[in-house]
């Protein structure tokens, strides 16, 4: 398998249960090889709103109705670990997100009551917040 590259604000398709298919968009480097990705996904009336994505300019392609960033799903992964998730057949990157786009998801982790707390400090490391 050929490595995978892996930029802020990429989208990668992962076969991840319990449906398959969920869109995860790196926001964060943790360390010299991980990222912290988080999940895309509609938006249900439960859903989080501390990030709301609308199909359009700077979001992929891939997102074609309004969706949320599921932070509880946020997760850690280094190219490897994300290769052997990625849905077979799917474009490498599946998309990615403009600047600004990338920054209102990374200020939503920041106010996110789901992100988990470990998740958190290692974004505001990241973003060099104290």
């Amino acid at each position: 398998m050929a490595s995978i590259i892996i930029n802020l604000g990429d989208a990668f398709l992962l076969d991840t249960p319990p449906n398959s298919e969920h869109l995860y968009i790196a926001i964060a480097q943790t360390s010299e090889s991980s990222y912290l990705f988080v999940n895309v996904t509609s938006r249900r009336p439960n859903s989080e709103d501390a990030c709301i994505l609308l199909p359009g300019s700077g979001v992929p392609s891939f997102i074609i109705r309004e969706s949320v960033i599921a932070y509880q799903f946020a997760r850690e992964m280094n190219a490897t670990e994300l290769a052997g998730l990625i849905t077979a057949g799917s474009p490498i990157p599946k998309g990615s997100c403009s600047v600004a786009v990338l920054a209102q998801i990374q200020q939503g982790g920041l106010v996110s009551k789901r992100l988990k707390n470990r998740y958190k400090v290692a974004l505001k490391g990241f973003l060099g917040i104290s």
